[in-house]
């Protein structure tokens, strides 16, 4: 029998990126969809509100722009894209206000995190632009 595919409902922004609202330990939060990020991260300024953890491995990211970031890891966050489909992750803590700033600049809503290519290819995700949703199984 095969699975039967499950939906996110995504937003598009005036400045063109996918946005979505997932629930991160219990907690609304509004991630980018990058799947040029090969880590998922969150603002570590938001980090008590949702309850993670920041006891991880210090480590340097490089973001696009090849700027380095300082980030820690944040073990056993509970994503939850629906009550059928939670699965623990790490997340990779670090500072997003300069992410933030430039989306303020932009007339966009801040963001919480960056839903990156490893939570993308956890879940087998089919983004479909059209119908503004990701598949998941």
């Amino acid at each position: 029998m095969k699975k039967k595919k499950k939906k996110i409902s995504l937003e598009i922004t005036s400045s063109k990126h996918l946005v979505c609202v997932l629930k991160l330990n219990n907690k609304d939060a509004v991630f980018l969809v990058d799947t040029g990020a090969s880590n998922s991260c969150f603002d570590v300024l938001k980090k008590d509100k949702y309850d993670l953890q920041s006891k991880g491995v210090k480590m340097e990211l490089t973001s696009a722009a090849e700027k380095k970031l300082g980030a820690i890891s944040s073990d056993n966050c509970k994503l939850i894209f629906n009550p059928q489909k939670v699965i623990d992750i790490t997340l990779m803590l670090i500072d997003m206000s300069t992410i933030n700033g430039a989306l303020r600049e932009q007339k966009e809503k801040e963001i919480d995190g960056i839903l990156g290519s490893d939570i993308l290819n956890e879940i087998k995700a089919k983004i479909d632009y059209e119908n503004l949703s990701i598949y998941f199984t």
